[in-house]
């Protein structure tokens, strides 16, 4: 009965509006104790990365629609430049030259070709793109690429230096491996790989020792927001049953007053019957 009461004295001194506002407040909190629980380590709260851009850094590729694929069919295609002057068509060798003057040649020949032969246009697109590929693939003429030759060095000189410089190299290259070999059995040598040896092992534990306290203090913090959320939801749930209260209590007045009224009217009439 107290605690009705205290709920009444509660309800009576907060309105309808402010009760919503700390309800809105009390799940946006829960919400944000929500994340930090599913990222404690808060790497979903960085920058968004740029467009066509994976997690990786690598540039994706754009999506092609059909109907771009299929205007860019239609289309002639673009004119390449052979990276050789001297080409060989059917077993012959022409230069830049002729291969324009066969382009050209090819040109015209299926210029009168289209002007023999009239536009039907009951055929569909799809055999008039295929006819045009199958043109354009017979007037291409068949090119092999010749190898190009590579001068031969034939200076002597040159070619002697060359072969002292990677022997000179390859006798210092000995040179150090006799040294570390000599070394290797030496007191220095052996002092030197121990203190190596600990400062690495000192590295080795000094990062797991950090890793560890990360651990730990993750998981106290998980521990931590656990608590807060559940108190902050047992919050959520007491405004929610003050405001029900309100609009019971609100209802319960207006029906309280309704009554009364009611018997009021009644007893009147009942009054002015005798």
């Amino acid at each position: 009965m107290a605690e009705t009461n205290a709920m009444a004295s509660t309800a009576v001194d907060k309105t309808e509006d402010q009760l919503r506002h700390e309800i809105g407040e009390l799940l946006r909190q829960q919400r944000e104790i929500t994340e930090r629980l599913r990222d404690p380590r808060g790497l979903r709260r960085g920058a968004a990365a740029p467009r066509n851009f994976s997690s990786n850094g690598i540039r994706q590729r754009p999506f092609l629609r059909p109907g771009d694929r299929n205007h860019s069919e239609d289309q002639p295609p673009p004119k390449r430049r052979l990276s050789s002057a001297v080409v060989k068509v059917d077993g012959g060798e022409l230069t830049e030259d002729a291969e324009t003057k066969v382009d050209g040649g090819s040109g015209t020949a299926s210029e009168g070709h289209s002007d023999r032969k009239p536009f039907n246009s009951h055929q569909s697109g799809w055999s008039r793109r295929d006819d045009q590929r199958i043109s354009k693939a017979s007037e291409i003429p068949t090119t092999e690429h010749v190898p190009r030759l590579l001068p031969k060095n034939e200076d002597p000189s040159l070619v002697n230096r060359n072969k002292r410089m990677l022997g000179q190299l390859l006798g210092t290259l000995e040179k150090f491996r006799k040294e570390d070999k000599q070394l290797s059995g030496t007191e220095a040598y052996m002092r030197r790989s121990n203190s190596l040896q600990r400062a690495e092992q000192r590295a080795r534990e000094e990062s797991e020792r950090l890793r560890k306290e990360e651990r730990e203090q993750i998981a106290e913090k998980w521990r931590r927001d656990l608590t807060l959320r559940a108190r902050v939801a047992a919050k959520t749930e007491e405004k929610r049953l003050e405001l029900l209260f309100l609009r019971w209590s609100e209802h319960h007045k207006r029906l309280s007053n309704f009554i009364r009224l009611f018997l009021i009217l009644v007893q009147v009439s009942i009054f002015t019957f005798y």
